[in-house]
């Protein structure tokens, strides 16, 4: 007995799924790219301190302090995309998730862009301390916003024409962006929080490699310095005069005894102006700190875990140092930054911010000298008198 022929439907097998189409990303990227070329041009991240004089907008400082926040768009997203890859060694995971991935690297290569375009925003505000943190933390978040753009394209690539080659370069363009990515962020964090906030409590064998490799790095974004201008002038001595004067003969003592006179009485100092009771630190020093320093180093905000807004707080310091030793103001980091060279990555106050006057750099110095003392009343106090004209400037205020 023959069975009867199965008859079948043109339902009976579903047909071939259509290639999928990825024509809306191929236009997303390419106007992302061309976006962030041009935010590139009107916005140019600051290396060197040029422009730092011109003020920013406030819409611009107001977006940029966005920055901490949407920097961890791409990180996250970064991260997703790495568990993927790394499940896509399996050939079975890939294919299965080949679409996932462009999607999510898709997304981070957008909040890269958008984290570099705030991070530059942010830049223009300035009070960074340690230039060269600046400059690693904005040129290899630059390069990884830009390795981002590339690893979308070379996947789309990858996925128009299958070819493994591509496949593999995709994932050595992931894991060169989350390398540089990881070493920007890093340099981000210093500026944040200091270059000893991981190596403070380190084990010395990690943290010597890493302070050292730190260094290193830095080392390719610090400012070259002109050494010809840092050489000393030397002041040539004038020669000896070969001429031989006549010896004077000395005079004969005149024999009429000297009248007495007084000595010229000394004027008294002139009182300061709003009362010789007021105190130095407070009435002098705060307000030349307040002025130059606290706007980086207050309550609100506290750059290398430093604040200068009390006399304590002052005389604590930060995490670099003693900010201030008594009597010893070649010691305080505060004199020896602000001395610096105004190019120095060191110098505080930051470039392109308002500087103290050689006169209050003096004084700050004079008070040091003197005990650094939060007691010390401007009637005690011996002022230069050289400085006594600046001090009553602050003491008018």
């Amino acid at each position: 007995m023959t069975s009867a022929p199965s008859q079948h439907s043109e339902y009976d097998y579903a047909p071939p799924a259509p290639p999928p189409n990825y024509t809306l990303y191929w236009v997303g990227i390419s106007l992302l790219t061309v976006a962030f070329f041009l935010a590139l041009l009107i916005w140019p991240p600051y290396f060197s301190g040029a422009g730092a004089s011109t003020p920013p907008s406030s819409w611009v400082v107001f977006f940029g302090r966005f920055h901490p926040i949407v920097l961890h768009l791409p990180v996250g997203v970064l991260a997703i995309s790495l568990l993927i890859e790394v499940g896509s060694f399996r050939a079975s995971f890939e294919e299965k998730w080949r679409d996932q991935a462009l999607f999510v690297a898709f997304v981070g290569a957008v909040g890269a862009v958008v984290a570099v375009m705030f991070g530059i925003f942010l830049s223009r505000e300035g009070d960074f301390a340690g230039k060269s943190n600046l400059r690693a933390h904005q040129m290899l978040c630059l390069i990884s916003a830009f390795t981002s753009i590339a690893g979308v394209f070379a996947r789309l690539i990858y996925l128009t024409s299958m070819r493994k080659s591509l496949l593999d370069a995709t994932r050595f363009i992931l894991f060169g962006t989350a390398a540089v990515m990881g070493i920007g962020a890093h340099f981000g964090g210093n500026m944040s929080h200091g270059d000893k906030y991981l190596t403070e409590f380190a084990p010395p064998a990690v943290a010597g490699p890493m302070s050292a490799m730190d260094n290193w790095v830095r080392s390719f974004f610090e400012k070259k310095k002109d050494s010809a201008k840092e050489e000393p002038k030397t002041v040539p001595t004038p020669a000896a005069s070969t001429k031989t004067e006549p010896a004077k003969q000395p005079e004969p003592a005149k024999t009429e005894p000297a009248k007495a006179t007084a000595p010229a009485p000394t004027p008294p100092p002139a009182p300061a102006a709003g009362g010789n009771d007021k105190l130095v630190f407070q009435h002098i020093i705060l307000p030349i700190l307040e002025a130059k320093c606290n706007k980086c180093h207050n309550e609100a905000k506290s750059k290398g875990d430093l604040r200068m807004d009390t006399y304590e707080l002052a005389m604590k310091g930060g995490e670099n140092g003693s900010n201030i030793v008594a009597g010893d103001p070649d010691k305080s980091l505060t004199v020896q930054r602000m001395a610096l060279p105004l190019d120095d990555d060191e110098h505080m106050p930051p470039e392109g911010k308002d500087q103290p006057t050689k006169e209050e750099m003096e004084l700050i110095k004079w008070w040091i000298k003197e005990g650094a003392s939060n007691t010390l009343t401007v009637s005690a106090a011996k002022i230069p008198d050289a400085l006594k004209a600046t001090a009553d400037e602050q003491l008018k205020k």
